[in-house]
């Protein structure tokens, strides 16, 4: 199974390649913590791996974690791509769902089944399963996924859906890949604060939210939590997470003036690390985003999420942190700051449960490493 040559250079013979294949390219923040948790883990154990990636932007990509990266939607790179590797690695992330739609569902199964075509052993690394509501997508995914070497998810209720849907593979619940992932210094952090007028002599509240259909009242209230943390001599800040979710920012900002308030600062456009870094100054979190409740959980900060999605909630509980309901379009189900103030009182036991779990969150991410390993010989 091994490969002869690497890259094309002389002198490399039996050198393994592995693809990394997820919503790479995109600059999405999560993603990306991914992607570089997973690619220093394997160089970790493994300083001689060629490591190869699909990718949106495959020179972005290529540059940034010094990988030989294909475009993700070009079906004779991809194709060349997998008959260079020796083993793909699906994920992690949630890639198979069709909540997107059935075509991104079609796209992900499409990149195991071509690699089954043509020999080539797939293992499903820390992915997130589910929803899969339409019929036709969990047929072919139960199809796809009972012909794989190896499958690990990073909680219990991605394991039960894929007994559900009759995947016969034994599976192991792991943890996300990102709790491997290390911040960058404490001085890059203060730069990144400062360029981007947030003050932090004041305890940071970082606020992740994305574009959804969320109705009119849940925006006033986020709103209101702002003027409220501020009254208690706290710095909301929001952080994009990715682009796309500027257009939320400014649209809380606009708000935000609107009701005499100063706009947030905003923070984006940064790499995991970094991102990890200025998680790290803040006190709390406020997430729709399961990354940055992943990502603030890696470096101990209290977290509420939003649970817009069921990943959402599953993490949140399983680190100990409260979750709010998906807002009701209807009414209002909840009080974002009655909630978020009971959430900071109990603050000094969060950072405890949080430490505790630590720990445990990165041997479970570590252990989707060692599958790889093994499966990759």
């Amino acid at each position: 199974m091994g490969s002869t040559g690497c890259a094309g250079e002389a002198g490399c013979l039996d050198v393994k390649r592995i693809l990394l294949s997820g919503y790479y390219g995109f600059g999405n923040t999560g993603d990306e913590a991914i992607l570089a948790s997973t690619v220093k883990a394997l160089r970790k154990a493994r300083p001689e791996l060629e490591l190869m990636v699909l990718s949106e932007h495959p020179e972005e990509t290529g540059s940034t974690y010094g990988v030989r990266a294909f475009h993700r939607m070009n079906p004779a790179q991809v194709l060349k791509a997998v008959n260079l590797a020796d083993l793909v690695v699906f994920g992690g992330g949630s890639l198979l769902q069709d909540l997107t739609s059935l075509r991104s569902l079609i796209y992900y199964l499409s990149i195991i089944r071509v690699s089954h075509l043509v020999g080539k052993p797939v293992v499903v690394y820390a992915n997130g399963i589910g929803p899969i509501s339409s019929k036709i997508g969990r047929v072919l995914t139960r199809h796809t996924l009972s012909r794989v070497k190896a499958i690990t998810v990073r909680d219990v209720e991605s394991k039960a859906e894929l007994r559900k849907l009759g995947v016969p593979l034994e599976v192991q619940v792991t943890a996300d890949p990102a709790f491997l992932l290390d911040p960058s210094s404490d001085h890059v952090a203060e730069s990144i604060l400062k360029e981007h007028g947030v003050d932090s002599s004041k305890g940071i509240v970082w606020i992740a939210l994305r574009h959804t259909n969320t109705p009119p009242w849940y925006l006033q209230q986020v709103v209101d939590l702002v003027g409220w943390l501020r009254q208690e001599s706290l710095e909301p800040c929001f952080l994009a997470m990715q682009q796309r979710d500027l257009g939320v920012a400014q649209i809380l900002n606009r708000e935000l003036v609107s009701s005499g308030q100063e706009p947030m600062g905003t923070v984006s456009g940064i790499s995991p690390e970094d991102a990890l870094s200025i998680l790290e100054k803040g006190e709390y979190c406020l997430g729709m985003r399961l990354h940055t409740l992943i990502l603030s959980a890696r470096v101990q900060v209290p977290f509420m999420g939003v649970e817009i999605d069921p990943k959402i909630g599953a993490f949140c509980r399983g680190a100990g942190c409260p979750v709010l309901p998906n807002p009701d379009p209807a009414r209002p189900n909840f009080n974002m700051r009655d909630e978020f103030e009971a959430f900071m009182q109990d603050g000094d036991n969060l950072r405890q449960a949080l430490q505790q779990h630590l720990p445990r969150f990165r041997s479970l991410a570590q252990q989707n490493i060692d599958m790889v390993l093994a499966c990759l010989e």
